[in-house]
This record gives structure tokens, sequence and C-alpha cells, in this order.
């Protein structure tokens, strides 16, 4: 068949210094680790090389670095993804979810009967889970329960993060279609709407 079955997608922010809205020098050596969606998606098309099940897959892995320079993201800017949709920036250290909404966006032209991206998109879902287990976001509860039990198995839990209509409101803009960053206390389910 020439269906597509799985489409994968996987943040690969080689390193994230925050952009102009810089983040606080602690533990900015250990931001190579952003392009983990990236890396999970590469070991996952490995694994499936290896084991070679009846099904077609496309990896997708949008790489950038995210550092201050001429050329880089401002507060204020306004982005026009690749959807056609228009983005207010409101903190550049919200950039993975920029990178990630055009792979998604192309991943959708695939036509795959299902879409999985993995990202390290938000530090509010670690403060909402700690490091117990990686928090999910999804439209297709079916695949999430299959997601949910197959992390359960390989011994990594994760939790499905709530995903609630009123979280729209809290990223519109009055310049875009919508900000890169919701107001103060939005939850990390509001970067998905």
């Amino acid at each position: 068949s020439t269906q597509l079955d799985v489409a994968l997608a996987g943040k690969g922010v080689t390193f994230d210094s925050g952009g102009i809205s810089i983040k606080p020098s602690e533990g900015m050596g250990e931001m190579k680790g952003d392009m983990a969606g990236g890396a999970a998606v590469m070991a996952a098309i490995s694994a499936i090389a290896q084991l070679k099940p009846k099904i077609n897959v496309a990896a997708i892995i949008p790489a950038t670095e995210n550092l201050p320079s001429g050329n880089a993201l401002k507060p204020g800017d306004i982005l026009t993804a690749m959807n056609g949709k228009t983005i207010e920036i409101i903190s550049t250290d919200a950039e993975g979810r920029l990178i990630l909404a055009d792979a998604l966006s192309y991943t959708k032209k695939l036509d795959a009967k299902h879409m999985i991206d993995v990202a390290t998109l938000t530090g509010a879902c670690r403060v909402a889970l700690g490091d117990v287990c990686s928090g999910a976001f999804g439209n297709n509860q079916e695949l999430i329960d299959r997601v949910i039990a197959a992390g359960a198995e390989a011994g990594e839990p994760i939790w499905q993060m709530p995903m609630y209509e009123e979280y729209k409101e809290q990223n519109r803009s009055d310049v875009a279609d919508i900000k890169n960053v919701g107001v103060d206390w939005v939850p990390s389910g509001s970067a998905f709407k």
C-alpha cells in the first residue's frame, strides 16, 4: 500500500538559549537537550528499520538553534506559518512550537493515518508532572490510549494532559491569529489549541 500509516515529527532545537528572551545562565549547558524529540524520532525510525514492520512510516525533524543575532526573532514580530496562520511572537523562548507547527502542517499534507509528534515543548508540563512521567496531548483518544499503554509497557509512564476549549481564548492575539505564548498561568495545553 502507498498509504502512509504513521508520520512522526520530532522537535530538533539543537541549542536553545531562549533567543532575545534569553534563559538564565544556570542550566544553559543543558539546552543541547532541546532536540530530544528529534532524537526520539530518529531512534524510532532506527528501530522500525530493524524490525521491518509492514507499515509505511515517515519522519519529519525540523531542526534549528535558538540564539540571539541580528536575524533572530524579536518579541512583537509576526510570523506566517506554513498553513497561512499568523503568529505574534511574545517570547522568543517559545520557538519549539513554531518549528513543530510547520512540521505538523507539512506532515498533514502527507495524509498519514496517524500523526505523532515528540517534543520538549514546555516547562509547564514539567512543573505539572515533575520528572516522574511525560505529558501527552492529542485529538485521537484511541491513539493516545495506545501510546500511554506502550509507555507503561516500556517503563516510561505518560499522563494525558487536558486540551480544554477555554485555552483558545488565552492564546488570542489582537494583531495575529494566535500568540506563541498565552497569558500568565496559561496551561501548557494552550500551545496545542
